[in-house]
């Protein structure tokens, strides 16, 4: 089985966000200024689709939410299917997330009723392992005992992908958020903070705990990021396929993470998706790469609603 991290990088993202609001009061902001440097890349296929209607088009980028600087420049394509949009809309508008709400949403479905804890639920030999990995970020288990599996998989996903380089700073999300800031540019929302907190919550706590012993045991991050950003620079959707759902074929048992992460999702997001395809104005939309691809992607269901769909091209 894989790694599961394909959920910080394409997929959900909103623990990690509120990990780093609560890390640093999100100083930062959004990065409308992309870094400069750039991976080589041979011109093909860029990962935005145009989605066509009778009375508009939309555009549908597949991000990647933590990212490093050799993400940028993004292909002129991209660009300019940005600057051509009347709104942007993203999963969660992560800007708009107070410190003193991130605080409430872990609390309320991050952690363990009173007398419960992470210790008390988790195999000793796993909780002996994940102890020694938090150690070497700072940090005991002790400190994080009121945490349910998941934002302890999510705490751990962030301080691996810092590590190599990878920040939420420099995810595409926050990019063109900034960007639509600065040019007064309307954000609109697939999803909501607490809808995705609540579905995060809902996963059974022993699925995340296969999780958390698979990582711990086969430490292939560094492999698996290349392998994703490669297909995703490449505008790549059939790797991108095998690598988002490699998992699911080797481990049956995590159909209830997909079904929950993905499926679910990808009809809800569909929905919303037509309504802008009937309105007569362009929607720029960024959703998890994750989301576009498979039998149950957007790009699959729009095309099986009839809707014109064009996967774009690199610029020269």
């Amino acid at each position: 089985m894989r790694r599961i991290l394909k959920t910080a990088v394409s997929g959900v993202l909103i623990v990690l966000s509120l990990l780093l609001l609560l890390e640093t009061s999100f100083s930062c902001q959004s990065q409308e200024t992309a870094p400069t440097q750039s991976a080589t890349v041979e011109k093909g296929k860029s990962f935005i689709w145009k989605i066509s209607s009778d009375t508009t088009s939309v555009y549908l980028l597949g991000s990647v939410h933590i990212a490093s600087q050799e993400l940028y420049p993004l292909d002129k394509t991209i660009e300019d299917a940005f600057e051509s949009a009347d709104y942007l809309v993203v999963e969660v508008n992560t800007n708009n997330i107070s410190q003193d709400y991130a605080v409430q949403l872990l609390m309320k479905y991050g952690t363990y009723s009173q007398g419960d804890g992470f210790k008390e639920n988790v195999p000793e030999d796993l909780y002996n392992k994940l102890d020694k990995q938090f150690k070497k970020y700072g940090i005991g288990l002790a400190l994080l005992d009121e945490f349910r599996p998941f934002v302890i998989y999510n705490m751990m996903s962030q301080f691996i992908l810092e590590g190599l380089g990878y920040k939420g700073e420099y995810g595409i999300d926050l990019y063109f958020m900034g960007k639509a800031e600065k040019s007064n540019i309307i954000i609109m929302e697939l999803e909501t903070t607490e809808f995705q907190m609540d579905l995060l919550s809902s996963i059974p706590d022993a699925i995340m705990m296969l999780a958390l012993q698979y990582d711990i045991d086969n430490p292939e991050t560094e492999k698996y990021l290349q392998e994703l950003f490669n297909a995703w620079a490449d505008g790549d959707a059939e790797k991108m396929e095998t690598i988002v759902f490699e998992a699911l074929i080797e481990e049956p048992d995590m159909a209830p993470y997909y079904e929950k992460m993905y499926d679910q999702r990808n009809f809800n997001m569909t929905q919303k998706i037509e309504e802008y395809l009937a309105d007569d104005e362009i929607y720029f939309i960024v959703v998890g790469a994750g989301h576009m691809v498979g039998e149950n992607g957007l790009i699959n269901l729009l095309k099986n609603k009839g809707y014109d769909v064009e996967q774009l091209y690199d610029s020269d």
